[in-house]
This record gives structure tokens, sequence and C-alpha cells, in this order.
């Protein structure tokens, strides 16, 4: 059993403050990673949690995340 995030949180991810609306989902979130794997049967990645986000911020945030060497997409 999978408890909601707290209300003030991201309801998708539980990242807590919220992130902004346009900006990814926590990938690492424990609660996000076993909520996603139940739904679509596969680990997030860092794609999954940007898929909501505009290509400039999809663009933005990969490129941080390949300089960080921790890029999964």
């Amino acid at each position: 059993m999978l408890l909601p995030p707290p209300p003030e949180a991201c309801q998708v991810c539980g990242r807590n403050p919220p992130h902004r609306p346009d900006e990814p989902h926590n990938r690492d979130s424990l609660y996000y990673q076993t909520k996603f794997h139940a739904e679509h049967g596969y680990s997030p990645t860092w794609l999954d949690a940007m898929a909501h986000c505009t290509l400039d911020m999809q663009i933005a945030w990969e490129r941080e995340l390949r300089r960080l060497g921790v890029w999964d997409g």
C-alpha cells in the first residue's frame, strides 16, 4: 500500500515543497519510483519525469543532467 503525499506536496512525485508546474518531477523520489513502476511496469527515467515539460525545459534539464553524469533518458 502506497500512502499519498501530503496535500501541500507535488501529488505526482511527492516533492515537498513542490516544484514549479513547469519543472520535472523528482525522478529519485521513492514515492514517484514506486507509483510510476506500478502504473507503467518499469522504473521512471529523467525523460519520464520531464515528459510534461516544454521542449526548452527538457533540453536545459538534459544538458545539466548530462553534465552531472546522471542522465538516463
